[in-house]
């Protein structure tokens, strides 16, 4: 038998089905045993029967719900959503412990993290310094035991992390690098935390004077490509490192952004 748009319409709207998922079930027009598909994909539901004999598909447009549009809106603004770890129970300063004392020092975040500029805590159940965001809603947290992942996020973390002041804005990947910036510089550090370009991290670059990128030596072209995104809109330059900011003296960092 054939059945027609409008009577294939009356049965398929009775199959819920939600945004992003599909399945296969018996035909509910020629009783095929799981042969008939359904799926609701971007607003569009769409069925077919596998079953040559039966011949039966279509598509049906009925929108997005408001909660997957707003999914949608959150992924195209600041990434994917993912779920949030927790930050850890027991937080301590980093001055009551000595390993946690020594990856600043050895990162030039020491004087950052004694002056203030940022707020530091050690995670003693994970070997774990902790660098925060400016409003302390989330944290980065990077292994000195050499555990995998190397890096953690822990709570919410939303925009750049900005160490210090300043009208020009260093963008740097990692918070130690800021740090150093920081202390160094008369500049702010800016750390994107990665080197993908938000939407919101660009609006916050935008409030500079001057912008010098100067991200790690194997990211060339997502310095270029950063470029691109705001020059024109604010005077910006790239500084091509061939060793980690991090890593210099501060002799060394203010020559290099000169």
């Amino acid at each position: 038998m054939m059945y027609g748009y409008g009577e294939q319409l009356e049965i398929v709207d009775k199959i819920p089905v939600k945004e992003g998922q599909g399945y296969n079930m018996n035909c509910p027009f020629c009783g095929g045993r799981k042969t008939f598909g359904i799926a609701l994909r971007n607003g569009k539901k769409l069925w077919h029967c596998f079953k040559v004999s039966c011949g039966v598909r279509g598509s049906q447009d009925v929108g997005m719900s408001s909660t997957t549009i707003l999914k949608r809106l959150n992924s195209i603004e600041g990434g994917p959503t993912k779920k949030l770890l927790p930050l850890p129970n027991i937080l301590g300063e980093p001055s009551n412990y000595p390993a946690a004392i020594k990856y600043l020092e050895d990162n030039n975040a020491i004087r950052a993290y004694e002056e203030g500029l940022i707020k530091v805590r050690y995670s003693p159940a994970e070997n774990r310094v902790l660098f925060f965001s400016n409003d302390e809603k989330g944290a980065v947290g990077r292994s000195i035991v050499g555990q995998i992942p190397k890096w953690k996020q822990y709570g919410s973390i939303e925009g750049l992390v900005k160490v210090g002041s300043g009208n020009t804005a260093v963008v740097v990947e990692d918070i130690p690098s800021a740090c150093a910036i920081a202390v160094h510089t008369n500049y702010m550090g800016c750390a994107l935390l990665g080197t993908v370009l938000s939407v919101l991290q660009k609006r916050q670059l935008m409030t500079f004077t001057n912008v010098i990128i100067a991200l790690d030596k194997d990211a060339r072209k997502k310095s270029l490509h950063l470029q691109s995104k705001i020059q024109g809109r604010v005077n910006t330059r790239v500084v091509f490192l061939e060793d980690d900011l991090k890593c210099l003296t501060g002799e060394q960092i203010r020559n290099l952004l000169r």
